[in-house]
This record gives structure tokens, C-alpha cells and sequence, in this order.
């Protein structure tokens, strides 16, 4: 251990701990002046009440908010299948449209009826398990919400358009997609609005 005119100390940078390496010249030459203030002394703490508060609210279990979307998701997810089996048959049987475009003329209605309906209930149940995830992360959870929501319908409605086929089907199929997919996104952000708690009086909520 080197001797120095402060004393015996572990060969880094004076004020070090032995065993940390020390910093590169050009990081001490070039750092900025922000990152050599002290934080403050209550910043420690708040960061361990925020950890014991987010601890508690894990080991809570489930966020009651939470159930209405989920029953309403499942809800709607059904009822969006069966519309949308009887859409796809009704149009294929009475007015002659290949709808889905993308099921072809070949297909018959009651196999590109059920491959829709199942599309139909995927999809809204990744939309409310996106919505359970914006909840539980994002500040603003309704807006994020809706804007993920309205860039998905534009591309699903776009989407059958391009596609090759005739152009009455591929206009029937963004027409349902736009449908669908609209109700689906207003459903389930009236949903989360409605279930939202009201911040106390002089107080911030978590929304």
C-alpha cells in the first residue's frame, strides 16, 4: 500500500473506498456538473417508501378495478365473435361477398364465418389484457390506451384493401374491422374510466 502526504491509502483516487475502480481521465475531465451534486437527503427515503408502497401493492393481490375490465373483455369477446360469425354468414349466404377477403371464394361460409369470429375474439382479448397492462403501469392508462387502439384500427381497416380479391369483400372487411375495432377500444376505455377512483380532496390519485 503506497504512502502518501494524507496517509496510507489503497492506491485510487483520495475519498475512495479500496476495491472501486477508479474513474477514466476523461470522465472526471468531462463530467457534467449535474451529476456531481448530492442528492438530497430525503431522496433515500423516498425511495424506500415507494418500494415498501409498491411491495404492499403487489402482495395485495389482484386491483379490484381490474375485475370490470376483465368481465367486460370476456363479455365483449364473445358477443363480438357471435356478431361477427353471423355478420360473415349473412353477407356470404344472402348478398354473395367473400367476406373475410383474405378467406377467399373457395372457402365456405361457415369455416371463413368461425376463422373471423375467432380473429374477432383474439383480438379483443389482447386488447384488454394491453388495457390491464397500461393500467398497471402507465400514468395516463385511457389515453395510451386510445392511441394504440386508434393506430391498430386504422392499420386493420387499411390491411384488407391491399389485399388481393374482389374489391366488394375487401370493402365489407375494413368496414367490419372499422366497426369492431372502434367498439372494442371505446368499450373498454369507458370501462377503466368508469371504475376510476376519485382522488381525495386536495390529493393526487394515481390516474
Amino acid at each position: 500500500m503506497p504512502d502518501s502526504s494524507f496517509g496510507r491509502y489503497s492506491g485510487g483516487l483520495h475519498g475512495r473506498r479500496a476495491g472501486r475502480p477508479a474513474p477514466r481521465p476523461w470522465e472526471r475531465s468531462f463530467r457534467c456538473p449535474s451529476t456531481a451534486r448530492r442528492r438530497p437527503l430525503e431522496a433515500p427515503a423516498r425511495r424506500y417508501e415507494d418500494f415498501v408502497a409498491l411491495h404492499e401493492e403487489i402482495s395485495a393481490g389482484s386491483d379490484p378495478r381490474l375485475r370490470p375490465l376483465w368481465w367486460t373483455g370476456i363479455s365483449a369477446a364473445l358477443c363480438g365473435g357471435v356478431l361477427a360469425f353471423a355478420s360473415v354468414a349473412a353477407l356470404r349466404t344472402m348478398a354473395g361477398v367473400d367476406v373475410p377477403v383474405f378467406a377467399g371464394g373457395r372457402t365456405g361460409a361457415v369455416p371463413a364465418a368461425t376463422s373471423y369470429a375467432l380473429c374477432a375474439m383474439a383480438g379483443t382479448i389482447q386488447a384488454t389484457a394491453l388495457m390491464h397492462l397500461l393500467v398497471a403501469s402507465s400514468a395516463r392508462p385511457v389515453r395510451a390506451f386510445a392511441w394504440i387502439g386508434a393506430i391498430a384500427v386504422v392499420l386493420l381497416t387499411i390491411l384488407p384493401l391491399v389485399l388481393e380479391g374482389p374489391f366488394d369483400a375487401a370493402l365489407a372487411t375494413s368496414g367490419l374491422n372499422l366497426v369492431g375495432g372502434t367498439a372494442v377500444v371505446a368499450l373498454l376505455s369507458l370501462v377503466v374510466v368508469g371504475s376510476r377512483p376519485f382522488p381525495p380532496e386536495g390529493g393526487r390519485g394515481r390516474f
